[in-house]
């Protein structure tokens, strides 16, 4: 059996020998591929153990819940709170760096390349004609999520597009509460389980603003806010909780949408786009100019040798 971690686990493990054989049976699944749990349905969990989903739904009961959706929160919520779990703790060869890269970015590029081939083009495309018509786009996350939300935002704004980000979860709720039909709010979560990600995001849907989820899992409540969902594929099992595939992963669709939309409306993102690196060049010209100033003005001030 694996290494057992979190309440939740710790309670499958405590009441394995209570239960009746086939909830047994679910008990060991669990034990041994929590990951795999989170991913799966209640059909797909199921089939693997061999048992009904009543099996299931019982199963889930015998722990105190009400259910497996509620199970499935429960792990997910478990699996993103643990520390990460380096594989080489002292690095103190060029090989052991080595083979520490060959994890990290094979992992990454193991992200990029699930979630490509099992995107819903449809959902995509759907997000890139809201966000291309929308007179205002908030994006909300939390946690590592909210790293990805913060890079959309800047990416739409530049564009010209009215955008909105907060990392604090009460101003979240108040921008999501004064959007309207003419709005996109994106909700941004590995686990499809992050309270305030939810709560903003369905405080956006009852505004009348097209909401976009973009989660690992299907069936979370996330998805239940989201007129929209677009799902990655990371599998974070090799750094627990270090949210890097899952970030990649979400990274690589936030510029998706971001190409599709500009894409939508082309000329007008083109010109609002040249107006903010107009800007920016004029900043970094300015700062230059100021620093060279500086300088100049250090060393006139400076006494020389006579």
């Amino acid at each position: 059996m694996g290494k057992v971690e979190g309440a939740c686990l710790l309670r499958v493990q405590g009441v394995l020998a209570t239960l009746p054989p086939s909830e047994q049976r679910v008990a060991l699944c669990v034990l041994e591929h929590p990951r795999k749990v989170v991913q799966s349905t209640i059909t797909d969990l199921a089939r693997q153990c061999g048992v009904s989903e009543s099996t299931v739904v019982r199963f889930c009961k015998s722990l105190g819940l009400d259910g497996y959706k509620e199970f499935r929160i429960a792990i997910a919520q478990e699996l993103g709170a643990f520390v990460p779990e380096l594989a080489a703790p002292e690095l103190g060869t060029a090989r052991e760096v080595r083979e520490l890269a060959n994890g990290v970015f094979s992992n990454n590029i193991r992200a990029l390349e699930a979630t490509l081939s099992s995107l819903d083009y449809e959902a995509v495309s759907r997000a890139i004609e809201a966000l291309a018509r929308a007179r205002r786009v908030d994006f909300y996350g939390a946690g590592p999520s909210n790293v990805v939300a913060m890079d959309a935002y800047i990416k739409f704004m530049r564009i010209g597009l009215s955008a909105g980000f907060n990392s604090n979860a009460y101003l979240q709720a108040v921008s999501a509460a004064v959007l309207s039909d003419q709005d996109v709010a994106v909700g941004i979560s590995y686990s499809g389980s992050t309270r305030d990600t939810v709560e903003a995001l369905s405080i956006a849907r009852n505004a009348g603003a097209t909401t976009v989820a973009i989660t690992n899992f299907r069936d979370m409540p996330i998805c239940d806010a989201a007129d929209i969902v677009i799902c990655t594929k990371a599998d974070e099992s090799l750094f627990q909780g270090g949210a890097m595939a899952s970030r990649t992963a979400q990274l690589a669709v936030v510029d998706l949408i971001f190409a599709g939309t500009v894409g939508r409306r082309s000329e007008l993102f083109a010109r609002q786009f040249d107006k903010t690196k107009t800007a920016l060049l004029m900043k970094l010209r300015g700062s230059a100019n100021a620093c060279g100033q500086s300088t100049r003005n250090a060393r006139a001030s400076t006494p020389r040798d006579s």
